[in-house]
């Protein structure tokens, strides 16, 4: 039997169907393990858990497969001990999320959910006075450069930003390289590119805001918990940001009393960069594809299964 613990693309889930039976988990929240049995495969994406009990508590699992990039909600180590393949889809929300950090930089630079919702109660007049910033001629800073960090530099770079990054890379890096106080100095929009690690875990609270510009905006499309909520309300509240702009939470969803989300310099999205008409369809395809193989005896494709 296939558990999904989250729905996905209909052509994905035609395509697991094919191979046995299929089981979606209508409730993450009461999501019991032993309410299922004979599972070889569980599929996930950004929010059904793969813990090291739920891998134990099915004996006959071949592989887990999350439908997307990050695996910080698989236990790979877990996985790895039992003998569980893990497959993923690395690479293909790269456009996606870079577009989507874009739009979040200029929305929070242009205010746009505030003349928005002025226009819609009616208040045209929103426009006398009003001012957004403009992003040509502004410094992007990059912290992470990977495949979208580098996607995000070229889009900066079309805009007519001057880019940065820090990163641990030590080729194809073809932006100037800082460490992260001397970019959040001199940068005015700071994009958080990094997978979520030890390292990274709370990686931008109050020491790092504190060395930001007060002018300068925030975007966060990697993972939640790099930024210390509570330092990040702090620093929003006291004028030390201009803005913030994110598609990732900590805890997701958010409490609806979170003081970052009530703020009107904040725009935040429900964690839905890579879920475009194309990306969500191949994140989604690509490891049912290799969920299916395997289950028949079969090799996946090497380039979605994940190697430590």
């Amino acid at each position: 039997m296939i558990l999904l613990l989250e729905t996905v693309h209909p052509d994905a889930h035609a395509l697991l169907a094919e191979s046995g039976p299929v089981e979606v988990v209508s409730d993450l929240a009461a999501f019991d393990p032993a309410d299922h049995v004979d599972v070889r495969a569980i599929v996930t994406r950004g929010r059904g858990r793969v813990t090291a009990d739920v891998i134990e508590a099915f004996p006959d699992l071949e592989v887990i497969a999350r439908c997307g990039a990050g695996l910080d909600n698989v236990d790979t180590t877990a996985a790895a001990a039992a003998g569980v393949t893990v497959v993923h889809a690395p690479g293909l929300t790269t456009s996606a999320v870079a577009e989507h950090a874009l739009m979040l930089m200029l929305a929070v630079a242009r205010r746009l959910p505030e003349v928005d919702r002025a226009v819609k109660s009616g208040n045209w007049g929103v426009r006398e006075g009003f001012t957004g910033a403009e992003l040509r001629g502004k410094r992007l800073g990059i912290v992470g450069y990977g495949a979208i960090g580098a996607r995000i530099a070229e889009l900066g770079r079309a805009l007519g930003m001057d880019v940065a990054c820090t990163t641990r890379r030590t080729d194809g890096v073809d932006v100037e390289r800082l460490d992260l106080p001397d970019l959040l100095r001199s940068c005015d929009v700071v994009q958080i590119c990094a997978p979520l690690t030890d390292a990274t875990q709370a990686m931008f609270g109050a020491e790092q805001f504190a060395l930001m510009r007060p002018t300068a905006v925030l975007v966060n499309t990697a993972r939640g918990p790099i930024v210390d909520h509570a330092a990040l309300a702090d620093a929003l509240e006291a004028g030390e940001l201009a803005g913030y702009g994110a598609d990732v939470w900590d805890p997701e969803p958010p409490d609806r009393g979170d003081r970052v989300l009530l703020h009107p310099s904040a725009v935040i999205t429900p964690h839905v960069a890579g879920l475009t008409d194309v990306t969500y369809r191949a994140i989604c395809v690509r490891p049912a594809e290799a969920v299916v193989r395997i289950l028949q005896g079969e090799q996946p494709d090497p380039a979605s299964v994940f190697t430590s």
